[in-house]
């Protein structure tokens, strides 16, 4: 009985450092979570109703080593740098929604990105 107790009393204590861990996202979806943002901010797309807000959210959760928040930083950089450059050639903006769908599609499946039709 004692023992039962001592399990209970530990997965109490436990679950809500469970939950945050679950809740926290990884490092890898951190930063492809900001190359989908990237890619839904860019000027060219903004005609498309996609809605990032709740991954912008859980983006903001959390601490994040320098070098994740810098490979985050430099994944958005890259985004907003080629894009000019790929919306410019024939067929670059249906080649940019491709690569924003590639990039979120994740996100959709969990709900974070909603992409409404347009």
């Amino acid at each position: 009985m004692k023992r039962i107790l001592a399990i209970a009393a530990a997965a109490a204590v436990l679950a809500p450092a469970l939950a945050v861990a679950q809740e926290r996202m990884s490092d890898a979806h951190f930063i492809a979570a900001s190359r989908c943002i990237s890619f839904a901010d860019l000027p060219q797309l903004q005609s498309d109703s996609v809605d990032v807000s709740a991954l912008r959210t859980a983006v903001a959760r959390g601490f994040r080593s320098e070098s994740v928040s810098s490979d985050a930083r430099n994944e958005a950089r890259r985004v907003r740098v080629t894009a000019p450059s790929i919306a410019a050639a024939e067929g670059g903006v249906d080649e940019l929604r491709r690569r924003r769908d590639e990039a979120c599609s994740s996100f959709v499946g969990t709900g974070l990105v909603q992409a409404h039709a347009s």
